[in-house]
């Protein structure tokens, strides 16, 4: 077992020792963006050992100009017999994909032949059209926002680019989050859904669900877990490294430790204070996003969270003039 290093920081050097070099010798008028981004605990920084076991070594993403995509096939073999067959004690010889496993690849020690990398060449457009289905950012509508995979968002916008020859960054600071007014609406979203089940706590246990109580506890837990990611305005990954990421966002270690109590068995007869304390835990937050705290909506926090973000859609939104043909509805 090679001794551990961080992935984003092997793949970076990796690119600067062994790939960059065969580049400049056999394509030396190539302009490129190079880097690690997409999949991979390693792109969001949060890798251990664990994940070294498949899809994970020294690897990066190569993205060509549309006018520079057929040398594909030349790039490629030069990596494949240039490449050392080990770099920092890992090996870069990786598997052919395993179709029946979602085409994943393991780390495969070799000593001899040609090398088969886990390197991915790509445009920058068909990589885009691929991962997201869309390669233009600034024709996206809400809905288009709305439908994308918010861990996808996330991991297009994490990791690190090494050499950015085609201004790949342009576009991932385009899609560095939410628009405004598709953030308030999920804020609005989260509110509502919470709303629905916040009285439930209570009443699952009261006809001796406990287990019942639990999971809507959980379920709200998780929903304001999520409003914290959009109050400070990060994407929330999947639900491996969910966790992992809250505990980083920058908000108040009290807040977060809150969290862990209505998460805990017997949280029936104590879980609706606990989770009002967490309702109000993230005053802080929302003031430093420029978004109401909770403790400015005096009589009912949801409710009032809920009109307040709609409210803020609504007022942004372009007025039409009202069509003279269409008279003023009266009340009776």
């Amino acid at each position: 077992m090679p001794k551990f290093f961080k992935g984003l920081t092997l793949c970076e050097n990796f690119f600067f020792d062994v790939a960059k070099p065969i580049l400049d010798r056999h394509f030396p008028a190539l302009i490129y963006t190079a880097g690690l981004l997409g999949y991979g605990s390693d792109v969001l920084g949060f890798d251990d050992e664990t994940s070294t076991d498949h899809m994970c070594g020294p690897r990066f993403y190569l993205f060509l100009r549309e006018e520079d995509a057929a040398l594909k096939p030349q790039i490629m073999q030069a990596f494949s017999e240039e490449f050392p067959y080990t770099y920092a004690g890992y090996s870069v010889n990786f598997s052919i994909p395993d179709p029946s496993d979602n085409g994943v690849r393991h780390a495969e020690y070799i000593s001899e032949g040609p090398v088969s990398p886990l390197i991915f060449l790509y445009t920058v457009h068909e990589y885009l059209d691929g991962y997201l289905g869309r390669h233009d950012p600034e024709n996206f509508t809400a809905v288009d926002w709305l439908a994308f995979s918010e861990h996808r968002l996330l991991a297009l916008t994490a990791g690190k680019l090494f050499i950015d020859g085609l201004h790949l960054q342009d576009i991932r600071d385009q899609l560095r989050f939410y628009p405004n007014d598709v953030r308030l609406y999920l804020i609005a979203s989260n509110w509502s859904l919470l709303a629905e089940e916040q009285a439930f706590v209570k009443r699952c246990a009261a006809v001796g669900d406990e287990t019942g109580s639990a999971l809507v506890c959980g379920r709200i837990a998780e929903r304001l877990m999520r409003l914290a990611f959009l109050y400070c305005g990060q994407y929330a990954p999947y639900s491996k490294w969910f966790g992992t990421a809250f505990s980083r966002l920058r908000s108040t270690s009290g807040s977060k430790q809150q969290f862990k109590k209505p998460l805990q068995p017997q949280i029936s007869q104590s879980g609706k204070p606990i989770l009002c304390r967490l309702k109000n835990g993230w005053q802080t937050g929302t003031t430093h996003s420029g978004l109401p705290s909770l403790s400015m909506l005096r009589y009912n926090p949801i409710s009032g969270a809920i009109f307040w973000s709609f409210t803020l859609i609504e007022s942004r939104r372009p007025r039409r003039r009202r069509s003279p043909a269409l008279p003023l509805r009266t009340r009776r």
